[in-house]
């Protein structure tokens, strides 16, 4: 007995995961899956997951860890790339790296300040001083800033 051929099943994405599936802009070196969350202010919730690379960001500042990888800052701005948290970030001379200043019109000032974690541990370097790979959980949270 002849067995039918097999039909082949129509690929059809749906437009959010074509999305999430794209690589990051100007994507120069590994690009890794990660899930972004957002704490502390007004929005909080999990943003999601999104393919994040190291690259220049914001004023064309690079931002790589060991100088290739992605980090908590890029997986942040392919995040707002995707799903709009309007971030604002600057180069800070002084540290040699980014401060996020505001994400979805939730502001650092004196008091209180953006911080990111990975896999729920506070990063000891600046924002593009720390690798991320492949399904970590980075997560910004506003919180105290301390002296």
């Amino acid at each position: 007995m002849r067995c039918a051929p097999a039909r082949r099943a129509a690929l059809v994405p749906a437009a959010g995961l074509v999305l999430a599936l794209a690589p990051p802009a100007a994507a120069d070196g590994p690009v890794a899956p990660v899930r972004v969350a957002v704490t502390g202010g007004a929005f909080t919730g999990s943003v999601g997951i999104v393919r994040t690379a190291a690259r220049s960001l914001y004023g064309g500042f690079r931002c790589a860890a060991d100088g290739v990888r992605p980090t908590p800052l890029t997986a942040l701005a392919d995040a707002d790339r995707r799903y709009h948290l309007g971030v604002r970030a600057h180069w800070d001379e002084a540290a040699g790296d980014f401060v996020v200043t505001e994400i979805r019109g939730d502001a650092a000032d004196g008091d209180k300040k953006w911080n990111a974690y990975v896999n729920e541990k506070k990063i000891t370097t600046g924002p593009c001083g720390t690798a991320v790979k492949d399904h970590d959980k980075v997560r910004w949270t506003l919180e105290a800033a301390t002296s």
